[in-house]
């Protein structure tokens, strides 16, 4: 039976072959796809090419996303014929020859900015200058050919959860449309360079406002030029660092020669002021305190209205904990009664991702005193409430959603639809937000950094203080909790 991708293969050879050669004999000011009655005196040649083949490629891309074959249909039947392709093969064979489509396209329109001619390897440097050396052809399965063997590993056994799963396929989607889906040998450093030029050219909202939607990344890149609001430097360090994984692995296998590309790459730290994470305190802290949640809603289902019910649950409870614990919202969302220990006179929250429960790192399993604010609100007739068996959730209402099955996902979409209610909403005033502000509060008090990593589960630098600051005493973490004061908040208990 006959090999469906060498056939697929050989298609897409012949056809950059006979794209080539359609380049070469195009004369100087013509367009190279524009049928010669299509283009106006004043038009540009390139720029009606670009937009003719952007027009195609984006018909090419549909039709893959919708499997519709029938475009394919006589080539497909063409193909199975002249090398005698059983019928089980026809599917594979048609979505094969959508997506040859897909990357003759992108070739093609990356030749239209970048030039025809392969790009001019010079020899090394050891070498005598009357020694002529020969460039062997990039080798290796094609990128689309290996990220799903490499994805399906690092869900198995890398550790990658739905959420970095999900993520890391969005980084190589890009890698893909920006340069193309070749052998894996053919990604060099300036192949990940002008990846890195196009993500730092795209607007932050690219993925989700409607006015991008379906366009390829160049023209978002182009149609967004003037506006500040561009990819915060962690989101390019975590494509980078997606990419990175994904040449380490090829390396460790023999199936990639050299250093990896994606490293050596900087990413300048300075931001826009309005990118920055900002921190509750001073008016708009009291502010969100004074509002409906705290001092009383309409309804369940109103709580940013003004009203005489005050109902202490999730909603209630979970931006008190991070105010004064500097907490990561899920390790607290997630929390059972279970997690709730005295040690002599002293509640305390034990963190860990025992059963379904998840932390950030290991540096994140810690104990955290309750604050004594919480108790005097009620936070331990609460649970003892709420929560009357072991295994019960401090949160109940809260249930498992998003890609990783957080606890804090519903929440969170709730939190920022009552911000913008109250009128509390700023970009980077956020949940985590809380986390800053006491990191503060304890350095300002003068407690000592290795209190500060253990309370906030920040993993402090060196071996040693990973190792040894374990089971710190607890009367000197509640010490250092306790030093967490916001005069400018006041809650009637």
């Amino acid at each position: 039976m006959a090999d469906v991708q060498a056939i697929l293969r050989q298609h897409l050879v012949d056809a950059l072959e006979e794209d080539r050669a359609r380049h070469l004999s195009t004369p100087h000011g013509r367009p190279v796809y524009v049928q010669g009655g299509q283009l106006d005196d004043h038009d540009c040649p390139v720029d009606a090419d670009l937009e003719l083949i952007g027009t195609l490629l984006s018909d090419a891309r549909e039709a893959l996303a919708t499997r519709n074959v029938k475009r394919v249909a006589r080539l497909v039947q063409t193909y199975m014929t002249l090398h005698d392709l059983g019928e089980s093969q026809r599917h594979a064979l048609a979505m094969g020859l959508l997506k040859a489509d897909v990357q003759a396209l992108e070739i093609s329109e990356r030749r239209l900015v970048d030039g025809v001619v392969d790009e001019i390897q010079l020899l090394p440097a050891s070498s005598s200058s009357g020694e002529r050396g020969t460039v062997a052809p990039a080798s290796g399965p094609l990128l689309s050919e290996v990220l799903p063997r490499f994805m399906d590993l690092m869900s198995t056994e890398g550790g990658w959860r739905a959420q970095t799963l999900m993520q890391n396929k969005k980084t190589y989607k890009i890698f893909l449309e920006v340069c193309g889906d070749l052998p894996i040998g053919a990604y060099k450093r300036p192949e990940l360079a002008k990846t890195l030029d196009l993500l730092r050219a795209l607007p932050d909202d690219y993925g989700k406002a409607k006015r991008w939607r379906g366009l390829p990344l160049r023209e978002i890149a182009e149609g967004s030029k003037g506006s500040e609001s561009r990819l915060a430097v962690k989101t390019l360090k975590r494509h980078f660092a997606a990419l990175g994984s994904l040449f380490k692995h090829l390396i460790e296998r023999g199936e990639y020669e050299g250093a990896n590309p994606a490293h050596g790459f900087s990413f300048p730290e300075k931001m826009r002021p309005k990118m920055k994470r900002q921190q509750w305190d001073g008016e708009r802290l009291t502010k969100l305190f004074k509002s409906p949640v705290w001092t009383g809603c309409k309804s369940k289902s109103s709580r940013g209205k003004p009203g005489v019910l005050v109902m202490k649950d999730e909603k209630y409870w979970l931006p008190l904990l991070g105010l004064y614990h500097g907490n990561r919202l899920e390790e607290f969302a997630q929390l059972v009664r279970s997690d709730l220990r005295r040690e002599d006179s002293i509640w305390y929250f034990d963190i860990n991702d025992d059963g379904d429960k998840q932390v950030k790192n290991e540096q994140s399993k810690r104990r955290v005193p309750v604050h004594p604010q919480l108790l005097a609100l009620g936070l331990i007739e609460y649970i003892e409430d709420i929560a009357p068996s072991l295994s019960d959730p401090l949160f109940p209402q809260l249930k498992p959603g998003g890609a990783d099955g957080k606890r804090g996902h519903a929440f969170t979409k709730w939190w920022t639809r009552y911000r913008k209610e109250v009128g509390l909403y700023e970009p980077g005033l956020d949940y985590h937000s809380f986390r800053h502000g006491v990191t503060t509060k304890l350095f300002a008090s003068g407690v000592s950094e290795v209190f500060v990593d253990e309370l906030t589960g920040h993993e402090g630098k060196g071996t040693s203080r990973a190792v040894y600051t374990k089971e710190m005493p607890l009367r000197k973490l509640y010490e250092a909790i306790c030093q967490v004061e916001w005069p400018e908040v006041s809650i009637t208990p």
